[in-house]
C-alpha cells in the first residue's frame, strides 16, 4: 500500500495520509470543484488501510495521528470529512486510538466550531489547537 497523497490547489486541501508513520494530514481550502469526486478516493484508501493495516495489527505499531488544519471548508466537504474521520474513529475495535488534532486560527471561530461540532457528531474528543 502507498501513502495517499494530494498536493493542494486553489480549491483543494493538501493531503498527506502516511500509511508508513500513521501520521494523516489535510491542510488549506477545501471546496472542490466535485467533491464526491475528490473524497471517493480518499474514502477508499482509508477502507483499504483499515483492511490491510488495521486489521492485521501493522497500524497499532505506529499509532494513528489526524492532524487537520483547515482554513476553509464547504458543507459539501464536510460531509466527507465527517466520514472519513468517522471510519478512523471505528478503527478503536481494533484497539487503536486515533488522535485528532484540530487546528484552528484564533481569530477564525468558524473553524474551531466545526472541529467542536464534528468532534460532538462523533462523541470523540478531538485536540483544539490554536495556530495563533
Amino acid at each position: 500500500m502507498k501513502p495517499f497523497y494530494y498536493e493542494s490547489s486553489a480549491y483543494a486541501p493538501k493531503v498527506d495520509f502516511n500509511n508508513l508513520t500513521g501520521v494523516f494530514a489535510l491542510e488549506g481550502i477545501s471546496r472542490p470543484e466535485n467533491v464526491s469526486a475528490f473524497y471517493i478516493d480518499l474514502i477508499g484508501w482509508l477502507k483499504e488501510y483499515e483492511q490491510g493495516w488495521c486489521k492485521t495489527g501493522k497500524a497499532a505499531e505506529t499509532g494513528i495521528v489526524l492532524n487537520i488544519k483547515l482554513t476553509y471548508c464547504n458543507s459539501a466537504s464536510t460531509k466527507y470529512i465527517l466520514q472519513a474521520i468517522e471510519i478512523i474513529v471505528s478503527w478503536k475495535n481494533y484497539g487503536i486510538l486515533p488522535q485528532i488534532n484540530w487546528y484552528y486560527d484564533e481569530s477564525d471561530e468558524k473553524m474551531k466550531e466545526d472541529g467542536q461540532d464534528l468532534s460532538d457528531a462523533l462523541d470523540y474528543g478531538f485536540n483544539f489547537i490554536s495556530l495563533t
